[in-house]
């Protein structure tokens, strides 16, 4: 009778769980990889019709074991000029006859036109589907995305891949802004804060000191400088120094080369910040506000060119105080620049209202509406304070006495 009982008990709970599976949510709307074709990066330009932008995707196409490593290798990139990003995905499909895949997506490119007029519309898109990734890059370039995105590098990379390696690797020299898309979005969410973003460009044998074989086909891809924006419009350009300005009061220089300049016969140094920190007071002069930047940075002594005869280990000592003293200069120029150009635009793309804002909202409060116009005088003062930690492995210059 216990046996006759309990098999029922088991039938029962066997259809229930037969009915349960019914209703448990399954792979009914999956797509096939091979239906797939991975976006990687997306270039924003101005169309040619008013209204229109033009949109460049760049997929990779998948092969057989697959791997990110495949999109070195095999890639589709296609222009077409719409009205919404949106119907850019659906042009691409019927030509590529593969789905863009917008969760693979690394990097947007936005042209200099589309900067300059704004691109909020495109933006819309990539925050509000449900694909896209707020850790996505956004980058400018001087000229066309459509032709950036359509250059052959020399190592065979996609370009989309090769920036979005490059603002990976960015604090191994911290001389530029990593912008992902969640940041810029927080930022133009802001009162205050003028958006920034990093320059991408093509670079030519021979340019800005860097040369590189030409008998192998194909270009190199250049970060250096940046962009300043109002909301989602380009205003102007930074320059490499005021951009490397700016990554010292945003507190942004984790592994940075640093050189001083050889004035005459003088000596100069070269090496790299090991750390560094940016700290932020506000001051009360006799009733008027302030910003003080705190700048230290612990760097240590790779190179020293200059030095005529041995030293002896005191005049050792003096020429690494030197140093000291030299690499402050360098840091308190850039960081001069950087402010001399957030005057000049009354733009905070230093953030300092922000930093007004975190440490006294109630008097934010009463500039808040004006912080434009108060950014060309508002007080902001520098201290910056170098240690050199050690002067590589030898204590003295490899030069003889004569």
């Amino acid at each position: 009778m216990e046996t006759r009982r309990h098999q029922k008990v088991n039938r029962i709970t066997v259809l229930i769980l037969l009915a349960c599976l019914l209703f448990l949510p399954g792979c009914w709307g999956k797509r096939e990889v091979e239906e797939l074709a991975p976006l990687i990066g997306i270039g924003v330009d101005l169309g040619k019709k008013p209204g229109t932008f033009l949109i460049t995707m760049q997929l990779a196409k998948p092969k057989q074991g697959g791997g990110e490593s495949a999109a070195k290798i095999e890639d589709r990139t296609f222009s077409v000029e719409v009205a919404s990003a949106r119907e850019a995905t659906e042009m691409v499909y019927k030509i590529s006859s593969r789905i863009p895949f917008m969760g693979s997506l690394k990097v947007i490119v936005i042209g200099e036109g589309a900067a300059k007029a704004g691109f909020t519309d495109i933006i819309d898109f990539a925050q509000r589907f449900s694909e896209f990734r707020r850790t996505m890059y956004l980058v400018l370039t001087k000229g066309k995305a459509q032709t950036l995105l359509n250059i052959k590098l020399r190592d065979g990379e996609l370009p989309a891949m090769s920036i979005k390696n490059h603002m990976e690797q960015g604090s191994n020299l911290s001389t530029f802004p990593t912008v992902r898309l969640g940041h810029y979005l927080t930022i133009i969410g802001t009162q205050s804060t003028a958006p920034i973003l990093p320059v991408v460009e093509t670079i030519k044998s021979g340019e800005d000191g860097i040369e590189y074989n030409n008998a192998k086909e194909g270009k190199e891809l250049h970060i250096q400088g940046s962009g300043v924006l109002r909301g989602d419009r380009l205003v102007d350009y930074l320059t490499d120094k005021e951009t490397k300005g700016y990554m010292w009061l945003e507190n942004n220089v984790q592994n940075r080369l640093i050189n001083t300049m050889d004035d005459k016969d003088k000596v100069s140094f070269g090496g790299q910040v090991l750390k560094s920190k940016t700290r932020y007071k506000l001051f009360d002069n006799n009733g008027v506000i302030g910003l003080q930047y705190q700048i230290q940075a612990s760097i240590s002594v790779d190179e020293v060119m200059g030095v005529k005869q041995q030293l002896s280990e005191p005049e050792w000592v003096d020429l690494m105080n030197q140093a000291e003293t030299s690499y402050a200069k360098v840091i308190q120029e850039e960081c001069e620049l950087s402010i001399k150009k957030e005057r000049e635009l009354s733009l905070d793309f230093l953030g300092v209202g922000r930093l007004i804002e975190e440490r006294n909202p109630s008097y934010w409060k009463t500039i808040k509406d004006q912080w434009e116009e108060k950014i060309a005088d508002f007080p902001l003062n520098l201290n910056v304070q170098v240690s050199v930690h050690h002067s590589g492995m030898s204590s003295s210059s490899s030069t003889t006495n004569d």
